[in-house]
């Protein structure tokens, strides 16, 4: 029992430990850019349990990680809350608008859901920009203070490394708790099909909520990272652009491996933030790397591990292949 477990956490425990030991040898900017690819994780995780349970594809995360964002940037701007008493607030309130704008859509299926959060992510785009009084409109929210952890400031990237590090840990952590609880288990049973997890008193409609709040609020988990790193937001930069980029790192790994979502997200955030000096070109190599993606391992990263190693994910029913 002692090395079966050695063996599954022991790959976990190496590269955690890698990580951990990443801002002491890497330049600043591999860790600059290392934050972003955590901060993405969150929502990335998040879209997987829903798109990955429920067949729903949203291209609304991007608006609740821009709802994450403002919610702790307003509370701490203007209300003058400190950084972690608003990270709750911004969880709560990005499930609460996913839920109170996604909820009557969950029944949709297709390309109607699909358009559903298009429109969703622009409801909340132009709340956003309209909203002054609140939001700033187009001026965005500034000065946004950094995150403090006692004497400690986290006012720089590598600072910030080790917060961003410690979430994305958690959220996978937790993604893998929930895929092995009751509740995994019905939620797998829906996404393999609806009518025979009906038939075995699953509640479908339910099952479907909780996944939309589950994403709704890891993306505003996401977002409160994020407005503390950059420390500075407009509602620009909660465009559909990020959706699209959300929803393409949840796709690339695929949606039933946390591990290969996490990979795809490292590759494309990385790709993404290496490209910016190329301005709008830098979106045309962005695409021909997905296009290149899908075309050799359209089921995801997790595709590309060895038949016998998915097969022993799928007996332990704890395996990475599910979210």
């Amino acid at each position: 029992m002692r090395q079966a477990q050695s063996i599954r956490y022991g790959p976990f425990a190496a590269v955690l430990a890698l990580l951990l030991a990443l801002p002491f040898f890497a330049p600043a900017y591999v860790v600059h850019v290392a934050n972003f690819v955590f901060i993405s994780a969150l929502p990335v995780i998040g879209l997987g349990f829903l798109s990955g349970f429920t067949g729903r594809v949203s291209l609304a995360q991007g608006a609740l990680f821009g709802v994450g964002a403002y919610v702790t940037a307003l509370l701490t701007t203007k209300l003058g809350w400190s950084p972690l008493a608003a990270f709750i607030p911004s969880v709560l309130g990005s499930a609460l608008v996913g839920t109170l704008l996604g909820g009557p859509a969950v029944r949709l299926i297709g390309l109607y859901f699909v358009m559903a959060t298009v429109g969703i992510q622009q409801i909340v785009w132009i709340v956003l920009l309209n909203a002054v009084d609140l939001t700033g409109g187009p001026q965005g929210v500034r000065s946004i203070p950094a995150i403090s952890i006692g004497k400690y400031v986290l006012d720089t990237p590598e600072a910030f490394y080790f917060l961003t590090l410690a979430m994305a840990t958690a959220s996978y952590v937790l993604a893998k708790r929930i895929i092995a609880s009751r509740l995994g288990m019905r939620l797998r049973a829906l996404s393999d099909d609806e009518l025979a997890a009906s038939a075995v008193a699953v509640e479908v409609t339910r099952a479907k909520l909780i996944a939309l709040v589950m994403s709704s609020a890891w993306a505003g988990a996401g977002g409160f990272l994020y407005a503390h790193y950059v420390r500075f937001i407009h509602p620009d930069m909660f465009t559909l652009e990020p959706s699209i980029l959300f929803l393409t790192m949840s796709m690339f790994g695929g949606y039933r491996s946390v591990e290969g979502m996490l990979f795809a997200t490292a590759i494309l955030e990385s790709a993404t933030e290496y490209l910016r000096p190329f301005g709008e070109y830098r979106m045309i190599a962005y695409g021909l790397l997905l296009l290149l993606g899908m075309m050799f391992f359209p089921k995801g990263l997790f595709s590309l591990l060895p038949k016998r190693a998915q097969g022993a994910a799928k007996k332990t029913g704890k395996g990475a292949e599910h979210v």
